[in-house]
């Protein structure tokens, strides 16, 4: 697991380092780039001295690297310092017009340390140093920040040291501004900045007294249906025998909820966001024959082969295809596969693909067809050139109006009943007004509608159709079919639309906030209420039947772990221990109390050995108790039959950690183990390897010279095991 993480880390930092290092596109022409810097503000000596009167860049980063660049009407240097020997860098970029420095990141490969080690700086010292530097950095910006408070767990860092990370909103007349602010963090044990980074646009700000108040909004919220009721279906979720009870009624939010906060009407953000649809991917379609009569075949071959024979031949799908589109002569069939579709379509796809190479560019033609009930579920016309006629050019251009009817006269051809079940998507549509469509641009050739499938009224957007239209050959390009069988929950199982918006609207309220868009080529603040997302365990989506907020599998969320903040800890010897896995989301049983001095239930002991080894999963969070032992059991940490209020002894406590640890082999040994504890009469031969090694590795002490094993661990003697164990794990 830990070698997982390692690389995980070793990714966010690199794509860290993108970001920080080439944020925008350089100029590309040397002269163009000498005249840009020629004139900037900021020169780079200047750039140089600003990053160093504010960081300390360590000795051996010698090798130093600079850049420039000017995008979108910033001028920016990047600076980049690396040690010779590739053990650490420090980069950062600096604004050449106003001085300030936008990003900064730092790595030293004793970042990469592995093992646990306490963080020097409480999370309260780092939040102190934090918004020191950031008051230090932002200058007069600073007093249009806020500190965003998380009350998200931090989990353990088993590689490297602690990292505390902190945000601050940009507030504008009183409303944060979504995409302005500050970010950074600070290592837990050296304290220094690993990260930092400035979003800040000069911008006029829309006057919020225009604005419509919140009832007023609340009311367009409903009246355009942003809330909206639909089947939904996990689409990756593995197919099982019950899959018709996972088709669900909820209510989807819509266009994100989003309302112009001074029309009231939906906002639109002028953008085309567009769904790739449902292809086939080209597959290996060799096979090979096996003719040995000797071979015995399972129950299960013989059902697959039985229904092989009851399929399409090749031919006869070909000949589906056919029917539908044109084959050109010059094009040769150059694959074919037949494959399970997977999923909650359940059946057997032909696949083909046809090529041609005209002029030295190769064109293809795809197209799949339901091997079962000979359905053609799509096919695509691919050519480099475009237009496809090389006459098209000249010739005029479909309306919008005129593409859609080829296109529906086409679907009502090959799909007569299906499309009788369909009603048309648009981008970026109002959800009263789905029929309205857009003129295509000036320089698009091809025009593609999407249709979604409704039951009954209720849309299920999983299920539909989707066509694309040449706008010069006036020609059918691609289609494709999506459909299952299956069986749908009554629509009267699900609460009243009035009742559902209230339920999410008290979960989420609108709140006013200024966005960012383009508008021309220019970029623009607007007003706008969306529903609140600050709220944790609330999602987009909701269960009709129920009210509760679902995950995108569908199931409802799980309560999300939050950060302890113990009361009863203040110079507690293990004080330090108790805090970071407090900070983890572990051990908060008792709220805001740790208990040092109370007992600790098996439960509870290995939960937090759980949570540890799962970087504080919501998922084991919530785990009930038996389950919590379960899960255990099958990490081999606990072999025993014992109940989950058993409380944790110093031997039971040591036969787990040990397990934990990787050791149990080496604590089995017979007769290698002298203790030396002037108690080991109470010590059982069984239980001596454990309690060596618990002890030897400094996991559990004795005191004056007796183990006791029988001894019942207290919470705070837990907190400090577990951390003490984690050391010992990874050195």
């Amino acid at each position: 697991m830990f070698p997982l993480r390692r690389l995980l880390l070793f990714t966010l930092i690199f794509a860290f380092l993108v970001q920080v290092i080439v944020p925008t596109p350089t100029l590309a022409i040397e002269s163009k780039v000498k005249a840009d810097t020629n004139t900037a503000k900021i020169t780079l000596e200047q750039a140089i001295r600003i990053v160093k009167q504010n960081f300390t860049i360590p000795e051996e980063f010698r090798d130093f690297r600079s850049g420039y660049s000017s995008y979108n009407q910033r001028q920016t240097w990047s600076l980049n310092w690396n040690a010779s020997t590739g053990a650490g860098s420090f980069s950062a970029q600096v604004d050449a017009t106003s001085g300030e420095i936008v990003n900064l990141y730092s790595w030293s490969s004793a970042d990469d340390r592995e093992g646990y080690k306490l963080p020097q700086l409480s999370l309260k010292q780092a939040e102190k140093l934090a918004t020191e530097t950031v008051h230090k950095l932002t200058g007069s910006k600073y007093e249009k920040l806020q500190l965003v408070k998380n009350e998200a767990a931090i989990p353990l860092t088993l590689y490297g040291s602690q990292k505390y990370n902190f945000y601050w909103q940009r507030i504008e007349n009183g409303l944060p501004v979504q995409g302005n602010g500050v970010s950074i963090q600070i290592d837990g044990e050296s304290g220094q900045v690993n990260s930092y980074s400035l979003s800040w646009h000069e911008l006029d700000f829309p006057d919020p007294e225009k604005v419509i108040n919140k009832q007023k909004a609340a009311q367009a919220f409903s009246e355009n249906a942003f809330l909206q009721l639909e089947y939904f279906v996990p689409i990756y979720r593995i197919l099982t025998t019950e899959n018709n009870e996972q088709i669900k009624l909820v209510y989807q939010l819509k266009n994100n909820g989003m309302l112009d906060a001074i029309s009231g009407k939906p906002f639109d953000l002028e953008e085309n966001l567009r769904f790739a649809s449902d292809g086939g991917g080209l597959e290996n379609a060799q096979a090979k024959e096996a003719a040995e009569d000797s071979v015995v075949l399972s129950p299960e071959e013989l059902r697959e082969i039985e229904e092989n024979t009851k399929l399409l031949t090749s031919e006869q799908a070909i000949t589906i295809v056919k029917k539908w589109i044109e084959i050109p002569t010059d094009y040769t069939l150059q694959a074919m596969s037949l494959n399970k579709s997977g999923g909650f379509y359940d059946s057997r796809i032909w696949y083909f693909e046809w090529l041609s190479r005209d002029e030295g560019h190769s064109q293809s033609i795809t197209a799949r067809v339901d091997a079962v009930d000979g359905e053609l579920l799509g096919f695509s016309l691919y050519n480099p050139i475009f237009p496809l006629n090389k006459d098209a050019a000249s010739s005029s251009k479909l309306s919008a109006d005129e593409a859609r009817q080829i296109a529906e006269n086409f679907l009502q051809k090959i799909q007569p009943a299906k499309f009788s079940e369909v009603r048309l998507k648009t981008d970026n549509q109002s959800p009263l007004l789905p029929e309205i469509i857009s003129e295509p641009e000036s320089n698009q050739t091809h025009l593609t509608f999407s249709y979604e499938r409704m039951i009954d009224g209720i849309a299920f957007p999983a299920n539909g159709m989707s066509i694309t239209v040449d706008l010069y050959t006036k020609k059918i390009s691609s289609y494709s079919l999506n459909w299952w069988n299956l069986t749908f929950p009554k629509a009267s199982t699900a609460m009243a639309q009035a009742k559902a918006e209230a339920l999410f609207l008290e979960a989420r309220p609108l709140v006013l906030n200024y966005i960012l868009v383009y508008k021309d080529g220019q970029q623009q603040a607007k007003l706008v209420y969306l529903p609140s997302d600050k709220q944790q365990g609330t999602s987009d989506l909701m269960d009709a039947k129920t009210g509760q907020f679902l995950n995108r599998q569908g199931n409802p969320l799980s309560e999300p772990v939050k950060a302890n903040h113990f009361e009863d800890i203040a110079g507690h010897e293990a004080e330090k221990e108790i805090a970071v896995l407090g900070l983890a989301g572990i051990f908060g049983e008792y709220g805001k109390n740790f208990k040092p001095t109370s007992e600790l239930t098996l439960a509870m002991f290995l939960k937090a050995l759980l949570m540890i080894d799962n970087s504080s999963s919501s998922a084991i969070y919530n785990l009930t108790d038996r389950e919590v032992l379960k899960k255990a059991q099958e990490q081999g940490w606990l072999k025993e039959d014992l109940a989950p209020s058993q409380v944790v002894s110093r031997y039971l406590a040591s036969k787990i950690i040990v397990r934990y640890l990787g050791l149990e082999k080496i604590a089995e040994l017979d007769g290698i183990y002298q203790l030396p504890f002037a108690d080991q009469e109470d010590i059982s031969p069984e239980a001596a390897g454990y309690i060596a090694l618990a002890s030897g590795l400094n996991i559990l002490q004795a005191e004056n010279n007796k183990f006791e094993p029988h001894k019942t661990l207290t919470r705070a003697e837990a907190a400090s095991v577990l951390i003490k164990s984690l050391n010992r794990f990874l050195q």
